[in-house]
């Protein structure tokens, strides 16, 4: 970059800044990605989800950080609990969350109810209206991974706002026009 001026340096930022952030934001969004589970009625012995109503798929996978939406397809009200021994016998131990109880979804086809998962691991959970052998699933969740870093020749425009860098940027770019006509 030896040949370009230091408007031709100003201009190139002023470019490439809001391209960066832009990538970053797609990175960000991407790595975020929502996990959608049906519910429908039927058998699911088959799959090991229950007699009654099934959770598809019935071993669904998911990130910390990222929603889990349960729609409803079945016409029947559902509330989903992390299992217990008690509630769920012969279950596998599930990963500890306390906020992972009574996700509660409306009888209506397409309602929904969903959870942000905070901790990596697997949840067994269950319907406390159907019990475990009526319906249950399993989800198991990693944990994200943060979004890349930006690089550090951006790192001073954007730490004052993107908007603030470019406006800088074009004013600087106009004041040196202006210096070098006189």
């Amino acid at each position: 970059m030896s040949g370009i001026g230091s408007i031709g340096r100003r201009r190139l930022m002023l470019i490439a800044a809001p391209v960066v952030v832009a990538a970053g934001i797609v990175v960000a969004i991407t790595a975020f990605a929502n996990t959608a589970i049906s519910i429908t009625s039927g058998n699911c012995s088959t799959s090991g989800g229950g007699t009654l109503f099934c959770f598809n798929p019935q071993a669904a996978n998911g990130q910390t950080g990222a929603p889990v939406t349960w729609t409803n397809q079945s016409g029947a009200p559902h509330n989903l609990d992390v299992c217990d021994p008690t509630n769920c016998p012969g279950s596998p131990a599930t990963a500890p969350d306390s906020t992972f109880n009574n996700v509660a979804i409306a009888s209506t086809n397409g309602s929904t109810g969903s959870h942000t998962f905070t901790q990596a691991g697997t949840y067994y959970y269950y319907c406390t209206i159907h019990q475990y052998s009526g319906m249950h699933g399993s989800i198991t969740v990693t944990a994200s991974t943060p979004p890349p870093k930006v690089p550090d020749v951006l790192a001073p425009a954007l730490g004052a706002g993107v908007g603030a860098g470019i406006v800088l940027l074009f004013w600087r770019s106009r004041r040196s026009k202006r210096s070098s006509a006189r």
